[in-house]
């Protein structure tokens, strides 16, 4: 079962979205510079693909810390779409990532070429982001 949900409200997510393979959970901030978290689990609740990032609207900056995708679930844009949601009322700011994997450092200037963001790797983040933490707020069903 996902986290932060109680086994009657995943029965229920299960209940209301009989058809959908891929259930998509997000994690809104709590404060500004906070992480934000979508993670898509399939209908177990295994988390098939996490994606972590924080956004600044003071600073007009958005940083990706982190962007993992299951080997079977790979090569079918779940994580250009993953990143465009993050990316969705932000478009327009700095983007940055970490960059951590081989697969990330060819997906994300391929994404940029595509969106016009820089996602910029190792960049420092603004003070927002570096003061903001996790709380671990209470999920909600999105359409994907």
């Amino acid at each position: 079962m996902p986290e932060g949900l109680t086994d009657r409200q995943w029965k229920w997510i299960l209940r209301r979205h009989p058809l959908q393979q891929q259930l998509w959970l997000y994690y809104p901030a709590h404060r500004e510079g906070d992480f934000e978290v979508l993670r898509v689990c399939d209908r177990t609740g295994w988390d098939a693909a996490v994606l972590s990032w924080r956004t600044c609207s003071v600073c007009h900056r958005g940083h990706i810390a982190k962007i993992s995708i299951a080997d079977h679930w790979q090569r079918q844009g779940l994580g250009r779409r993953l990143v465009l949601r993050a990316m969705r009322g932000a478009e327009d700011f700095h983007w940055t990532t970490t960059g951590q994997s081989p697969e990330a450092q060819q997906f994300f200037p391929v994404l940029a070429r595509e969106t016009g963001a820089a996602f910029t790797q190792r960049e420092p983040v603004c003070d927002h982001m570096k003061a903001g933490g996790y709380g671990r707020p209470k999920p909600r069903f999105e359409r994907s």
